[in-house]
C-alpha cells in the first residue's frame, strides 16, 4: 500500500471508528456507560497503580525525584482516564498533561486535585493551569498514557491524525511503558489498521475489559 493510499485508508477509518464511538458513548445512556467504565478501568490498573506506588516509595527512600506519568484529558466521548490519572497523582507521581505548542507537545504539571481549563489549542480539549515544562518533559518519563481512536492486536495505533504523540513518544527513554487507554471495542485484530514507518507501536492497551500486553498477545 503506498504512503497515499495509506493516509487515505486512516481518514476513512478515523471517521468510521468515531461515529461508532459518538453512538456508544454520547448522550445520557452513553455518558452513563461511560462513567462505569472508567471504575472498571480504575479497577483494572490496580497493577499498574501499585508499581507506581513501589516506585514512588524507592526514589523517597533514595533522595529521587517522584516517576514521571503522562495522562491526557479525554474529549467527552474518549475512555475516562481522569480518575486513574488522579489515583496516580495521590499516589505520589508526578503527572503531567499535553498542551498544543506549534508541531510539538507542551507537558504541564498537575497535582491530581486542581481544575483543568480549556485548551487554546484545537482538538486539545482542556489542560491543567500548572507548571509548563516544555516539550522535551517526556524524556523522564517512566509511563504514558495514550489517548487513540483504535488500536490492534499487531502494537499499530491510529490517532487523531496530527501526529503530535507519535513525535512525543520518541523522546522516552528505554523501559518507559506506553499503555493506549481506549473503549473495549476500540481493540482490533491484529492487521486491522494500516501502519505508517513514522508511526509507534503500542505494547500495551488498558480498556475497561482489562490490561492487555500486545507484545504477549502477538507472540503467542
Amino acid at each position: 500500500m503506498d504512503e497515499e493510499t495509506t493516509r487515505s485508508r486512516k481518514r476513512q477509518l478515523r471517521r468510521q471508528l468515531r461515529s461508532r464511538r459518538a453512538a456508544a458513548y454520547t448522550g445520557e445512556d452513553g455518558a452513563a456507560r461511560r462513567a462505569r467504565e472508567a471504575q472498571q478501568l480504575l479497577a483494572h490498573a490496580a497493577p499498574l497503580i501499585a508499581e507506581v506506588e513501589r516506585a514512588v516509595g524507592a526514589a523517597s527512600a533514595a533522595g529521587a525525584p517522584a516517576p514521571l506519568v503522562a495522562a491526557f484529558h479525554p474529549t467527552p466521548s474518549e475512555a475516562d482516564v481522569l480518575p486513574l490519572a488522579g489515583r496516580l497523582a495521590h499516589a505520589g507521581a508526578r503527572v503531567l498533561f499535553p498542551a498544543a505548542a506549534g508541531q510539538e507537545l507542551e507537558w504541564i504539571s498537575w497535582d491530581g486535585d486542581s481544575e483543568f481549563v480549556d485548551s487554546p489549542g484545537r482538538g486539545f480539549g482542556k489542560e491543567p493551569a500548572g507548571e509548563r515544562l516544555g516539550t522535551r518533559a517526556l524524556e523522564e518519563a517512566t509511563l504514558v498514557l495514550v489517548p487513540a481512536v483504535a488500536v490492534d492486536r499487531s502494537c499499530t495505533r491510529i490517532g487523531h491524525g496530527a501526529g503530535y504523540y507519535d513525535r512525543a513518544l520518541r523522546t522516552l527513554p528505554e523501559g518507559a511503558r506506553i499503555i493506549a487507554v481506549i473503549h473495549p471495542a476500540e481493540l482490533l485484530p491484529e492487521g486491522s489498521l494500516p501502519c505508517e514507518a513514522h508511526d509507534v507501536r503500542i505494547p500495551e492497551v488498558l480498556t475497561a475489559d482489562g490490561l492487555v500486553s500486545l507484545v504477549t498477545s502477538a507472540l503467542s
